[in-house]
């Protein structure tokens, strides 16, 4: 990304910034091709451990037991037996292991004594299980705060650089209204969501400047939207509102959509990489993509900002002076990540989860901000000729 010294002079950037998008989208392509081929497989779009599948997870304290040794043993009987060793986490000698299955835990407990040739008792063990359908519930409720969150992210994105009020209130309306039906169990939210609804058609109808087509539009949306909303099932109406949000951000602001579409892109990407890796996601990888949605979107606002507000220079070196400060943050941000991953590595399989996949999300946000976002700003720039 260099600095060009005159309008008129084209660096290799301004040649190929273009054709750079072919990464990302070849990515991008590739991935929903295998996460179609996925979900047909296992039937959603992650790999569940037993928090959110629900099962048995038996501890035992021994540090001479051999848990590799014993996990290979038990497969036969359980199938979907996954094990963590415990280690001290100065010393990183073995404390014990754990291993957890979907199966019922006296079986587990019965298994597991059997090869280690002694009773497990509360002394030298430890059992938690959880049922199917409250773990089912919980994942249910996790997944319904990441869409929450993603809808409430783009819509303050939208809102900061979005020129039309009008159009940022009929965004904001069925954000929240979309944020309402999908937090169902947030009851407040859904009745301010009605009233701002209700409240933004009483004042377009009424506003002097809005025309008759307005006003239309208006009394349509005072009656008819809470009540299609109240009758649509909820998967209707998610597919419907995010239609047309996408509409919205796609038409009204494009530097608004390359700021959504490359966070999103971070997310997915990430996750496709967790189901190749295999990896039983856990609550705590749930929460872990929850955070990645406020790293993802940093940067991106960082560079949006620096190229459509700040008029210092031309459009390269606006990009290259926003590159240096993201990246500086991004490169600090995994470095962070990583001496934190490697550290807590034999040591809590929920931490090394948590530092594992938000890694993962950071290394794709370098591509998905510098590539996908810095060259579609660049290019929708060049097309309304803003400098």
């Amino acid at each position: 990304m260099e600095t060009a010294h005159s309008p008129q002079t084209k660096n290799w950037y301004d040649k190929s910034y273009k054709l750079l998008l072919i990464i990302p989208a070849v990515l991008i392509v590739f991935s929903i091709i295998f996460m179609i081929g996925f979900y047909n497989q296992h039937g959603d779009f992650i790999k569940k451990d037993v928090s959110l599948t629900g099962g048995a997870t038996v501890t035992v304290f021994d540090s001479n037991a051999d848990a590799v040794k014993i996990s290979e043993k038990l497969k036969g009987e359980f199938p979907d037996i996954v094990y963590r060793v415990i280690s001290d986490f100065r010393s990183g000698q073995q404390k014990g292991f754990s291993v957890e299955t979907a199966s019922g835990s006296q079986n587990l407990t019965i298994a597991l004594e059997r090869e280690l040739g002694y009773k497990l008792t509360t002394e030298n063990s430890s059992v938690e299980f959880s049922g199917a359908t409250l773990s089912e519930g919980f994942y249910s409720q996790l997944i319904n705060a990441i869409i929450a969150a993603f809808l409430l992210m783009s819509w303050v994105v939208f809102i900061i650089f979005s020129n039309s009020w009008k159009v940022r209130a009929f965004s904001t309306m069925l954000t929240f209204f979309g944020t309402a039906i999908v937090l169902n169990q947030v009851k407040w939210l859904l009745v301010i969501s009605t009233l701002l609804i209700l409240a933004g058609g009483i004042v377009a109808f009424v506003n002097k400047r809005s025309n008759k087509t307005e006003k239309i539009l208006a009394v349509l949306g005072f009656f008819g939207l809470p009540l299609i909303i109240y009758l649509l099932p909820f998967e209707i109406f998610a597919l419907f509102g995010g239609i047309v949000l996408i509409a919205l951000y796609l038409y009204n602001s494009i530097p608004s959509f390359a700021v959504i579409f490359s966070a999103f892109a971070d997310i997915f990407l990430t996750l496709v990489v967790v189901d190749i890796m295999g990896i039983s996601v856990s609550s705590a990888g749930i929460i872990a993509f929850l955070m990645l949605i406020g790293y993802s979107v940093d940067t991106d606002i960082l560079l949006t900002s620096r190229l459509l507000r700040n008029k210092e220079g031309n459009v390269n070196h606006r990009l290259f002076e926003a590159f240096k400060t993201g990246i500086t943050m991004t490169l600090t941000a995994i470095a962070a990540v990583g001496i934190s991953f490697l550290l807590v590595y034999s040591f809590s399989s929920t931490l090394r989860q948590i530092f594992g996949i938000i890694l993962i999300g950071l290394v794709f946000d370098i591509m998905n901000t510098w590539i996908t976002n810095a060259s579609m700003l660049k290019w929708f720039m060049e097309a309304k000729h803003l400098s």
